[in-house]
């Protein structure tokens, strides 16, 4: 990323806000927490009832749709409101489209439901990638970066435990994660009281244009999130089909998710220690290894564990490499603009990984972790050639 292209501010903080940092990190655990338990939930419903895994993936990529949706309307989103009451404001209604989930028993329905999900934790995906970067000093840019991804894991993490704690027919899981998500707004709004810098508003027409600048990072987060609303939403259905119980298929995606909490110290130490696309190329290689592993582990076995956690740090650190790159190129509007971008790439990457890799097992239930391999390796390969 060339010097000509980066936007300072004149006014960027010389130590960090860890009441923006903490309070952003708790709405992104919200974010995670509903994406976490509807991805597992929802694909193993469907799957009970009969429904073709194709129809499954868009079903998933519904809520794909409304992040992309969100992501075109953020411009004017973000100078109507202040950037707290925006992320208040859209808890709220990720709250009630969790209810309103749990409550109503038809396919068509949780298609909107899932896009309106979708458009309303957005906002804390976009705002909060740079919050982190404007509330953290360039040296510890990496670690701030750390403890955010691993508050997004850990809502990864908690999501899924609701199948096994609530069951799977049953809507309490929704309605219980709804009435947290509406406590995570209720804190934030508290906590907002007390932040000292919050990010600007986004130019109209600057999202494109930092597309265009930068599309290998564009790219490595677009494939970041077909891996990631694969693993979330056809993981469970791919250990299912090869024989693994139903509760503890969902089980394993908690696995991966813990695997994505316990990678992030070590991924915010080396973001702070050397070449950040290194990093990056480095996380998406072991992501390519891990997925090979997946497909040669039989589900019976006590390894699918392990192999899928390593898998969960490898490509999540992919992201939390990403946010750091971008934070240590950008400030003010065209923050913003990069963390629009991120989650125009993440919905785009997961619009088409879930119906993807869902095609994928129509065929063989292997192809699916196949293709998510070789996707990683696509990814290393084209961060390595922007490099020379």
């Amino acid at each position: 990323m060339s010097q000509a292209v980066q936007s300072t501010s004149p006014c960027a903080p010389t130590e960090s806000d860890w009441v923006a940092i903490g309070a952003v990190t708790l709405g992104v655990t919200a974010f995670a927490m509903a994406q976490g338990l509807t991805y597992p939930l929802i694909s193993l419903v469907l799957t009970a009832r009969g429904v073709d895994e194709a129809i499954i993936g868009l079903n998933s990529a519904s809520y794909m749709l409304g992040l992309a949706v969100s992501t075109i309307v953020m411009p004017k989103l973000t100078r109507f409101l202040p950037p707290g009451p925006l992320v208040v404001a859209s808890l709220a209604l990720s709250a009630a489209s969790l209810f309103a989930l749990s409550q109503l028993d038809s396919l068509a329905a949780w298609f909107i439901l899932r896009f309106a999900l979708g458009f309303g934790v957005n906002t804390i995906y976009v705002i909060g990638e740079a919050w982190i970067n404007v509330a953290a000093v360039d040296r510890v840019r990496g670690r701030a970066a750390g403890l955010y991804g691993a508050g997004m894991a850990a809502g990864f993490a908690i999501g899924p435990l609701g199948i096994p704690l609530f069951g799977v027919e049953q809507g309490l899981s929704l309605a219980v994660c709804a009435v947290l998500t509406a406590g995570v707004a209720f804190m934030f709004a508290l906590m907002n009281r007390f932040i000292r810098v919050q990010p600007t508003a986004m130019p109209a027409g600057a999202l494109i244009p930092f597309i265009r600048r930068n599309p290998i990072l564009f790219i490595a987060v677009l494939l970041y999130g077909v891996i990631d609303a694969s693993v979330l939403g056809i993981l469970p259905v791919y250990l299912y089909a090869e024989g693994m119980a139903e509760d503890h298929a969902a089980l394993v995606v908690t696995a991966a998710h813990v695997g994505m909490i316990a990678s992030q110290g070590a991924v915010g130490w080396a973001l702070d220690r050397f070449n950040r696309w290194s990093v990056a190329a480095a996380c998406f290689s072991l992501s390519a290894v891990s997925f090979v592993l997946l497909v040669a582990t039989p589900v019976s076995s006590f390894l699918i564990w392990a192999v899928v956690a390593g898998a969960g740090g490898a490509f999540f650190g992919l992201y939390t490499s990403c946010v750091a790159i971008l934070g240590g190129a950008y400030r003010g509007g065209a923050l913003v603009a990069g963390s629009a971008a991120f989650a125009m790439a993440y919905a785009a990457g997961g619009a088409l990984g879930t119906p993807l890799t869902g095609a994928a097992m129509s065929v063989s239930p292997a192809a699916a972790p196949a293709v998510l391999s070789l996707i990683s390796g696509i990814g290393a390969l084209a961060i390595l050639l922007r490099r020379r």
